[in-house]
């Protein structure tokens, strides 16, 4: 082993000192500096210790990179495992690569990972602070950095080496041309995992997108500009489709300067719409192939004025391009043939465990006397005089759809075993306008036709995948790899000249044209016609009972539908609705708020209050005070959002389960998201005359989101509320938190909180929500509660429920443990039963002391506590972010809550909060025989 190799092992880990103080890596629900990222890797060092390879489980985000970079540094190659795959596709990879150790970055399904690996939890190596200095370990030159797993086409992906050595030549000769540099921000999502670790050896901060926001063109440059990235890697596809809706305007305003495209041939016309839309970036087209790492990478100007294919650049040193006729001789200059690459120090081993694939792609031959060892890339192409590569596209053996290689042998192979043919071609073409779809072309003799026709209902020419065939293949295939359509043939079309099959010959897919093809046909509701579009089948082949999902679109046809949907519909498209709803139910509820708002105006008509938030634990009280101290001849207006179930039955649902008079609730179908909440200007008007206060108990914050959102979906849900009350003349009856203040320290004032140092999303959130409110003139109540506890129904979600609950399970708890808690039948009476505010008041409703358990339990330091208690992961890895959770002994100023206390129930403010109760009925206090069976003394 060479003394003097330094590594990307050894730059990772000497950038976490030297840039401690920045951000490493950062997505929606977790940020870490480069000191907190070093403190993971320290703490994954002895679970990574005897690992060969290690899998890293989980979608990319902020813990995921966390992991593969603790693996990276400590010479554990890695190899990617996406929950998407099937799980026979991921028991193939572990079962190939040996894998022992398996770092989940997110819950896996049950039972979907193999039983004999071990599971580890990535989010419990977080918030252990290291003893000292992160150390990389030796590696050789010819050791394996990554390990990607590619294709998948049999079920059983290639697992693919990358060493050291090709990775840190690669990234030396890369930022010649794209440097990094510290504070800069870098785009990273599951196509470009493996773009990682250049940035972070400079100081760079990674940022992961949500699937929303990767999927949605909104949700797309809202993330460029909440996050302010200044490079992307992209899919021409992927970047076509979800930048195409963008207006010029909006693009030229985003902070990207670089955007890399790698994956597919870059056409003409995106390179024109980027020029157009993004003049502000550079623009770099990079040709690589995991089997070779980088070749070469070229910045695009403009159109390549109509030569035919795509000129890539020179190949970087360390890789000759070798173009080879077919019988394996070099061809001359600006000669195509098949484009090959030699450089030892920048080839893989080759596959894992698959010595044929290996010889047939990595070939040792003869050329002009010298013995080399060739990659064949599977593409087309030439090279110019001046060592130019021009790539003219691929050939057989591998196809390239959206991003993904898919190799035709393999494929061919896998369907063999569930559909009956001779000879078969897979190859990718161009459907009209629609995009490239997957084809299998096929010939069949009389017997197989009758046998597909029996088991799949197949029949000869041209079909769509049947359904109950894709579901088959889904079982072992990712969904990239299933063919959009199936092709039968009396023969493969044979070129004359080379005898081998003449692809300009396969026919083009026809797709059904005609009056039911269209949206605008009022025989075909618009979502199964653009469902129908997207499928491209007719929409007699829709199921209406089934999700876009399910029929086989994936997300990046769902980009599509929602721009679809949302031309015809004239509404704004919820991405997971469009995805995951059956297209009925789609259908109904972006109908619905017309519909809804001409039935119900009239029936806006009695008096009462606004409700909103109504389904959630603290809502559905508030619901069951309201009608008990309100007048009998007031209603209550409830604000529900249409989901699966319309508004109407969840209310009802509501009712039945609080034994309440349905004939004073009046369901709302909106949201506070959307202007008037999403009713027309008859059934708003007639809203407002009917309600004289709101009662806002809405979630509008989610502690899975970052700050920046919480802050921005608060904003926009309390503007909607306070212009309904300006316009309705309405008081307000806010529910906050006590998150808007530290979890430690006080009294603290019942006045306009500000933003204080390590505050959470949720709580800056709260926060702005507050100082709105102040500032609107809205006459308001903002009523301050901690997490709200029902004796006899706990709230699943609520983490100190969870926390008791882990205690319990394990019959200790973590020392010093304490937190508040209100009970939320209190909480409920208090906010109805106050009366009609005067400017804005500020309630805190919470009792002077903590809940503190007992010494019943045993005592464990909290870290320990934290790392065996039987927690979700999402609750472990927020503690870990902040364990004063398990110590929020806070104190906080009461005085106006217990005056309206008094004037609202006349009874002892202790009320509001029976911690012994508490404990007892959960199991954790003294005396918990006698108080299990006592009654809350709330009514």
């Amino acid at each position: 082993m060479s003394q003097t190799f330094s590594s990307i092992a050894d730059e990772l880990a000497a950038a976490l000192p030297r840039f401690s103080k920045r951000i490493a890596l950062r997505d929606r629900g977790l940020s870490l500096s480069y000191a907190q990222l070093a403190d993971f890797v320290a703490a994954a060092q002895p679970v990574l210790a005897g690992q060969q390879a290690v899998a890293v489980y989980g979608v990319p985000g902020a813990l995921f990179g966390a992991a593969a970079t603790a693996c990276v540094i400590d010479g554990r190659p890695f190899v990617h495992l996406d929950p998407a795959m099937p799980k026979a596709v991921l028991g193939n990879i572990v079962s190939e690569l040996g894998i022992g150790l398996i770092l989940t970055a997110e819950p896996p399904k049950p039972d979907q990972l193999p039983p004999e690996c071990r599971v580890v939890d990535a989010a419990g190596l977080l918030g252990r602070p290291a003893a000292a200095p992160v150390r990389a370990a030796p590696v050789r030159p010819s050791d394996a950095i990554y390990l990607v797993a590619t294709s998948g086409t049999t079920g059983r992906p290639k697992c693919i080496p990358v060493t050291h050595d090709a990775a840190l030549l690669s990234y030396h000769w890369r930022e010649e041309y794209a440097p990094y540099a510290p504070g800069m921000r870098v785009g990273i999502y599951i196509f470009a995992i493996w773009e990682m670790f250049r940035p972070l050896r400079h100081g760079a901060e990674l940022c992961f997108p949500a699937l929303q926001e990767l999927l949605s063109p909104q949700g797309f440059t809202a993330f460029l500009s909440d996050h302010r990235i200044d490079e992307m890697l992209f899919t021409p596809s992927f970047l076509e489709r979800i930048l195409g809706p963008v207006e010029a305007g909006v693009a030229a305003a985003l902070p990207l300067r670089r955007v890399i495209l790698n994956g597919e041939v870059v056409s003409d016309a995106l390179i024109a719409q980027l020029r157009e839309k993004l003049p502000q970036a550079q623009l770099w087209n990079l040709y690589s192939i995991c089997e070779t790492h980088d070749i070469c990478m070229s910045e695009l100007r403009g159109p390549a004025a109509g030569k035919a294919g795509v000129t890539v650049g020179k190949a970087m040193p360390h890789l000759r391009a070798v173009v080879l006729d077919d019988h394996d001789r070099p061809c001359p200059s600006g000669v195509p043939g098949l484009l090959h690459f030699e450089g030892p120090r920048m080839l893989g081993p080759g596959y894992v465990d698959r010595p044929e694939e290996t010889a047939r792609r990595f070939r040792e031959l003869v050329l002009e006397g010298r013995a080399v060892r060739l990659y064949d890339t599977g593409d087309q192409g030439f090279v110019d005089e001046d060592g130019e590569i021009t790539v003219l596209g691929r050939v057989a053996h591998m196809l390239k759809l959206r991003g993904h290689s898919i190799q035709t042998a393999e494929l061919t192979q896998t369907l063999a075993g569930v559909l009956g043919f001779g000879k078969a071609i897979p190859w990718v073409v161009q459907v009209g306008d629609q995009g490239q779809m997957l084809v299998f072309y096929y010939t069949a003799d009389a017997a197989q036709q009758a046998g597909n026709a029996a088991r799949w209902q197949i029949g000869p020419g041209q079909q769509r995948l049947p359904e109950a065939l894709a579901q088959a293949l889904r079982a072992v295939l990712p969904s990239y790899c299933l063919p959009s359509y199936l092709v039968q043939l009396e023969t493969i079309p044979i070129h004359e000249v080379s005898g081998k099959c003449d692809y300009k010959a396969l026919p083009a897919i026809a797709v059904p044209a005609g009056p039911e093809r269209t949206a605008d046909d009022r025989a075909v509701l618009p979502v199964i016609a653009h469902v129908a579009r997207a499928l491209h089948c007719g929409p007699d082949q829709i199921d209406p009972a089934r999700t876009f999902h399910e029929l086989g679109g994936d997300s990046l046809m769902g980009v599509d539908l929602v721009l679809a949907l949302e031309a015809s519909y004239g509404r704004r498209v919820d991405f997971d609705w469009a995805l995951n709803l059956p297209l009925a139910r789609l259908h109904a509820l972006l109908t619905q708020t017309q519909g809804v708002a001409a039935a119900v105006a009239g029936g806006f008509d009695r008096p009462g209050i606004l409700l909103t938030g109504v389904t959630g634990f603290l809502g559905g009280h508030v619901l069951a005070a309201a009608l008990a101290q309100l007048p009998p001849e007031q209603v209550v207006y409830c604000l529900i959002r249409p989901r699966n179930l319309d508004p109407q039955a969840r209310l009802d649902r509501i009712a039945r389960a609080l034994d309440l008079d349905r004939q004073r609730l009046v369901a709302v179908g909106g949201s506070i998201d959307a202007p008037q909440f999403g009713l027309d200007d008859a059934a708003y008007a007639a809203l407002c005359r009917s309600s004289r206060s709101v009662v806002h108990c809405a979630a509008t914050v989610n502690l899975a989101v970052d700050r920046d959102h919480m802050e921005a979906w608060s904003r926009a849900g309390i503007r909607t509320v306070l212009d309904f009350c300006r316009d309705a003349g309405a008081d307000l009856r806010f529910s906050s938190s006590s998150a808007v203040f530290p979890e430690t320290g006080g009294p603290y004032p019942e006045a306009l909180a500000r933003l204080y140092e390590g505050c959470s999303g949720y709580g800056a959130a709260k926060i702005a929500a507050e100082a709105q409110i102040a500032g609107s003139g809205i006459p308001a109540a903002v009523v301050r509660l901690p997490s709200l506890y029902d004796l006899d129904a706990p709230n699943p979600k609520d983490i100190c429920e969870i926390i008791l609950q882990a205690c319990r399970a394990m019959g200790a708890m973590p020392r010093g443990l304490a937190f508040p808690m209100t009970d939320v039948r209190a909480a409920a009476k208090f906010l109805v039963g106050l009366p009609a505010p005067q400017g804005v008041a500020f309630y805190n409703l919470i009792a002077d002391q903590p809940i503190a358990p007992g010494e019943e339990l045993s005592p464990l330091p909290p870290e320990t506590w934290l790392e065996t208690a039987p927690l979700p992961e999402p609750v472990r890895r927020l503690i870990a972010a902040d364990p004063q959770i398990l110590r929020a002994d806070a104190r906080f100023r009461n005085d106006a809550a217990r005056s309206a206390w008094s004037q609202a129930d006349g009874a002892d403010f202790a009320r509001i909060s029976d911690g012994a109760a508490l404990l007892a009925r959960r199991r954790l206090g003294q005396n918990a025989g006698q108080h299990a069976a006592k009654e809350s003394t709330l009514p």
